[in-house]
C-alpha cells in the first residue's frame, strides 16, 4: 500500500515539476518539452503536438523537427485535422482509425489519445500513442498537465505576438498604403500621348497627268522616275480611231459646204431655195465644229508634261493597250525630292491630333536618324488604306532643308496632348469595353 502511495506522490510531484518547466520554458523549447518530457508522468510510445492555429504538427517525440512529406507525419496530420474539426475537439478522447488510414498499424499503436491544450479556446493538442489502454489515473494526470500546457502555450505566444503582430500589421498597412499611393501617383503622371503609323514621302506640289478623253494608251515614251521638262511628250494615246473620225468629219463638212453653195445659187431665182439656206448653214457650221473638235482631240492625244519634274508611275508595260476613262490618272509629275510625308493613322490607335502637332519620321534607310516635322493636315473621315485598315490620312511637313526621295517609306510617330498615364495605358481596354457594352 505504501509503495502505491509513493508512486502516486512521485507522479504528482512530476506533474508539478512539468507544469513549472512548461511555464518557464522559452517558446522555441515548449513544444519539445511537451512531447518529450510528459513521459515522466504518463508512459507512451510516441507523442506529437498539433498546432491548432497553424494546423500543422509542430513537434514529434524523439525528433529535433518534423520532416515535411514523411508518411508518418502525413498520417498524423490527417488524424489531427479530423479530430480538430470534430465536436470532441475540446475534450480528451481516444482516436480510432478511419477509412483510408492503412498506415495506422505501421506507425501508431492501437491506443491513441487526443489531449486538447485549452487556452482561450483550443490552441493545440497532444496526441499520445501506446499499446496499453490509458487508465483513468493517466487521464486525470494528463488533464492537469494539458491545462498547464495550454496556459503556457498561450502565454509563450502572447509574450511577443502582440508587439510582433502590431509591427507586422503596421508594416503591411504602410506597405499597402505606399503601394496604393505609388500606383495612383504613377497613374496620374501626365505623359504625352502618341501614335505610331506607317508613312511615305509624298510630293508637296505635284501635278497629275490625266487622260483628256476616253481612249486607249498606245505608248509611254519615258521611263518610270525619269526627269521630264515642261511640254515634253510623255504618253501617246491611240490615234487611229480619232483620225478616222476626223476624216469622216472633213467629208461631212465638204458635203455640207457643197449643199450650201448649191442652194445659195438657186436662191437667187427660187423662193423655196431661200427657205433652206438657214437649215443648210446650220448643218455646215455643225460639220465644221465637229471637224474642229476631232482635230482638237488629235492634238490632245499626245500628253505633254505640264511642269518640270519626275514622272512617277510604276511600269509602262501595265499601261500599254489599257483603256482609260476621261480624267483617269496615268502618272504624277513632281519634284524628285520632297519634305512632305503622308501618314496612315489607324482608326483603332489614332490619338487626338490637330494641325501643328509634332511628328517624328523614321525612314527605312536611316531609322537611327529621325526627322522632326509638323502635321499640316488630318482627314475628317476614315478611309480604307492599301493594307486594308481603316485609317485617317495625315500629312506633315518636315524641317526645312529636308530632301527625301519620293516614295521612301518609313514610320511616323505623331504626338498628341498630354494625358494621365493610367488613362493612356487603359485606352484600348476601355475602347473594347465601350464597344462590348454598347
Amino acid at each position: 500500500m505504501s509503495g502505491t502511495l509513493n508512486r502516486q506522490l512521485l507522479r504528482l510531484a512530476g506533474v508539478l515539476q512539468l507544469q513549472e518547466r512548461a511555464r518557464t520554458a522559452p517558446r522555441e523549447e515548449l513544444a519539445f518539452v511537451i512531447v518529450n518530457e510528459t513521459v515522466q508522468v504518463v508512459a507512451y510510445d510516441q507523442a506529437a503536438l498539433w498546432d491548432a492555429r497553424g494546423r500543422r504538427i509542430s513537434a514529434l517525440s524523439g525528433a529535433a523537427r518534423p520532416e515535411p512529406g514523411a508518411p508518418y507525419l502525413s498520417l498524423l496530420e490527417r488524424l489531427c485535422r479530423r479530430a480538430g474539426a470534430g465536436a470532441d475537439a475540446a475534450i480528451m478522447h481516444t482516436l480510432r482509425p478511419a477509412d483510408g488510414d492503412g498506415e495506422w498499424a505501421e506507425f501508431l499503436g492501437p491506443e491513441v489519445l487526443w489531449c486538447p491544450l485549452i487556452g482561450r479556446g483550443p490552441v493545440a493538442a497532444l496526441v499520445l500513442s501506446r499499446h496499453e489502454p490509458f487508465g483513468e489515473g493517466d487521464r486525470q494526470l494528463l488533464t492537469a498537465l494539458c491545462g498547464a500546457y495550454g496556459q503556457s502555450w498561450e502565454l509563450a505566444w502572447a509574450r511577443r505576438e502582440p508587439l510582433r503582430a502590431w509591427r507586422g500589421r503596421r508594416l503591411r498597412n504602410l506597405g499597402v498604403i505606399a503601394t496604393v499611393v505609388g500606383v495612383l501617383s504613377l497613374g496620374a503622371l501626365p505623359v504625352t500621348s502618341s501614335s505610331v503609323a506607317p508613312a511615305e514621302v509624298a510630293a508637296a506640289s505635284a501635278v497629275f497627268l490625266r487622260a483628256p478623253f476616253a481612249g486607249v494608251v498606245d505608248s509611254i515614251v519615258v521611263a518610270p522616275n525619269a526627269e521630264v521638262r515642261a511640254g515634253q511628250v510623255l504618253v501617246h494615246l491611240d490615234r487611229r480611231q480619232l483620225e478616222a473620225q476626223s476624216r469622216v468629219a472633213a467629208k461631212s463638212l465638204e458635203v455640207a459646204e457643197a449643199q450650201f453653195r448649191q442652194v445659195t445659187q438657186e436662191a437667187i431665182v427660187d423662193a423655196r431655195a431661200r427657205e433652206q439656206l438657214a437649215v443648210l448653214r446650220s448643218k455646215r457650221d455643225e460639220a465644221r465644229a465637229d471637224l474642229e473638235y476631232r482635230r482638237a482631240l488629235l492634238d490632245r492625244a499626245d500628253l505633254q508634261a505640264p511642269v518640270d519634274g519626275v514622272a512617277v508611275f510604276n511600269d509602262a508595260g501595265e499601261w500599254i493597250g489599257r483603256p482609260v476613262e476621261t480624267g483617269e490618272r496615268i502618272m504624277l509629275i513632281a519634284p524628285p525630292t520632297s519634305a512632305r510625308i503622308e501618314i496612315e493613322l489607324p482608326a483603332a490607335d489614332a490619338v487626338t491630333v490637330t494641325e501643328g502637332a509634332p511628328v517624328l519620321f523614321f525612314d527605312n534607310i536611316n531609322p537611327d536618324r529621325p526627322i522632326s516635322g509638323r502635321l499640316v493636315f488630318v482627314s475628317y473621315a476614315t478611309s480604307l488604306s492599301p493594307s486594308g485598315v481603316l485609317a485617317y490620312t495625315g500629312r506633315a511637313d518636315l524641317v526645312p532643308g529636308t530632301a527625301l526621295r519620293l516614295g521612301l517609306k518609313g514610320t511616323a510617330k505623331v504626338y498628341g496632348p498630354r494625358r494621365p498615364l493610367a488613362l493612356w495605358l487603359l485606352r484600348r481596354p476601355l475602347a473594347w469595353l465601350r464597344e462590348t457594352v454598347t
